[in-house]
């Protein structure tokens, strides 16, 4: 007789990624909205994850985390900011900061110290970038600056050669610039295919976040990992809606 018991369904280990764009750029028009959240309401958030038990990591940390076993905190969360907005280092470092938390920027290269000149088209405001020395400086700080190609494409749109040019291009230019080549990425737009993320990892990269929503977690593609969207509307109960329900609904 076998008398062996099952084993325990392990459950997979999940970890909040947040995601943003800007923070405390003036609202004049519904354009200026476009993924843009107030500093105080984005102190407000932080500081009550902060209360709630959370401790801030890197991507790449939370990655090694989820896939590689290295130790993290009891309560890990991310906290990750697209395309390199200026308004970051000016009103979310400092936020950070006082909380000893580090972030997680990506950073569209070829960009870097500019505008999002992507975004000409569509009638949203054209803003400054963060160049170069402001980036090290955040990485000095412990901020993971991170993969988003060179010139923020579709990737979707691209074909393979092109899409690894954007790629692996954006990699080069960082550890270029800033000594160390990143290990972690995010699709531009959100755009990728059933070939993209072969792409990415064959750029060098362990894992890359998308715009769809959900917990990531160890159950989850390395390179297909969702995030939690804060819109300008949420307060601090919409955002803690958007943290730990939402992602659980069916």
């Amino acid at each position: 007789m076998n008398l062996a018991l099952p084993m325990p369904r392990r459950t997979p280990l999940q970890i909040p990624v947040i995601m943003h764009h800007k923070v405390g750029e003036p609202v004049r028009t519904k354009a200026d909205r476009f993924l843009n959240v107030s500093e105080r309401d984005f102190a407000r958030q932080v500081r009550a994850l902060e209360r709630l038990g959370y401790r801030g990591i890197t991507l790449a940390q939370a990655v090694e985390g989820l896939f590689a076993a290295s130790p993290l905190p009891r309560k890990p969360v991310c906290i990750t900011f697209d395309d390199g907005y200026a308004c970051v280092a000016q009103h979310a470092a400092p936020v950070l900061a006082a909380l000893g938390w580090p972030a997680t920027v990506f950073v569209p290269t070829a960009h870097a110290g500019r505008e999002n000149a992507w975004d000409r088209d569509t009638g949203k405001p054209l803003l400054p970038l963060l160049d170069w020395k402001r980036l090290r400086e955040l990485a000095e700080a412990g901020w993971e600056i991170a993969g988003h190609t060179r010139t923020h494409p579709h990737l979707d749109r691209l074909d393979d050669p092109r899409a690894l040019e954007e790629i692996a291009g954006g990699r080069a230019d960082i550890a270029a610039h800033l000594g160390v080549a990143p290990s972690t990425f995010c699709y531009p737009f959100g755009g990728l295919n059933e070939r993209t993320p072969r792409l990415v990892r064959q750029a060098g990269f362990a894992g890359a976040c998308t715009t769809r929503s959900g917990l990531a977690s160890s159950a989850c593609d390395p390179f297909l990992l969702p995030r939690i969207k804060v819109a300008h509307r949420d307060r601090l109960l919409g955002f803690l809606y958007r943290l730990w329900i939402r992602p659980r609904l069916p």
